[in-house]
């Protein structure tokens, strides 16, 4: 079966570090683990190119199928499996090009360290608190959706041009992130600085905590470059556009800090 990919802004299944993933050459039989405890039909999405095996981790026959990259357009290829029963699982997954992982939910933790060819990469709706991705530099797009995340060291990957972030972060420190050119968080964040971030062009960062003096702060870190860029229809565009929706001091920060900037300032 194939997941059709959402280009841009896709979900996709995420958790916790553990454990020192490697091929099946290495020390452990693995790229990828997760845990669930769900019963019931369970399914993730893999992209990349050549077999993936999973191992469901309750006994039954592994599955392998060959994997395709995602593009637009293309589907990525969906595993499902059906436990008879709500208990710990153990699922591993071994490919010698796995990509993307997506569409995967109620994971409680996860292990990618392994899979250091992963370009795509997230979670949903899972009790997630922490993950690693410090070995998967090649990660181009991040998705935390509904996820109580802690923390998030995004500093190793620096190929990133796409981060969502949705959960319990209280700070996020995208210094290292220069390739960023879409950030959405939704979390209990009191600042952010975005000044090493010269090619942003979208910024979500609706219901956060942000007071009216942290956003003016903000919007002086934003940068004032033009950007070429095709918007979501294929057409030309320079747009940069903020959404400060549902802070604290929306009502009451300096719009023309960042409007002076050249870009447009959401706030209903």
């Amino acid at each position: 079966m194939a997941g059709a990919l959402i280009a841009a802004a896709f979900t996709a299944c995420g958790g916790s570090g553990g454990g020192s993933g490697g091929g099946s050459g290495g020390r452990n039989s693995y790229k990828i683990k997760m845990t669930t405890e769900k019963g019931g039909d369970f399914r993730f999405n893999l992209s990349g190119s050549g077999v993936a095996t999973v191992d469901w981790g309750d006994g039954s026959e592994n599955i392998s199928l060959t994997l395709g990259e995602i593009s637009l357009g293309e589907n990525s290829v969906e595993f499902r499996h059906d436990y008879p029963n709500a208990t710990i699982r153990t699922i591993t997954v071994n490919g010698d090009n796995i990509t993307g992982l997506l569409r995967c939910y109620s994971i409680t933790s996860l292990d990618v360290r392994g899979a250091t060819a992963l370009t795509y990469l997230g979670v949903e709706s899972s009790s997630l608190t922490s993950l690693d991705v410090s070995k998967n530099s090649a990660l181009t797009q991040l998705s935390m959706y509904y996820v109580p995340l802690t923390s998030l060291d995004v500093s190793k990957n620096t190929a990133l041009t796409h981060l969502q972030v949705n959960g319990n972060l209280t700070s996020l420190d995208v210094s290292k992130n220069t390739a960023l050119t879409s950030l959405d968080v939704s979390a209990p964040l009191t600042s952010l600085d975005l000044s090493k971030n010269t090619v942003l062009t979208s910024l979500y960062l609706d219901n956060n905590q942000l007071s009216a003096s942290a956003l003016n702060t903000l919007f002086g870190t934003l940068h004032s470059n033009i950007i070429e860029r095709t918007d979501w229809q294929g057409n030309p565009t320079t747009e940069k556009s903020i959404s400060i929706r549902n802070n604290p001091g929306a009502a009451d920060c300096d719009r023309s800090i960042a409007e002076r900037k050249g870009w447009t300032v959401e706030m209903r």
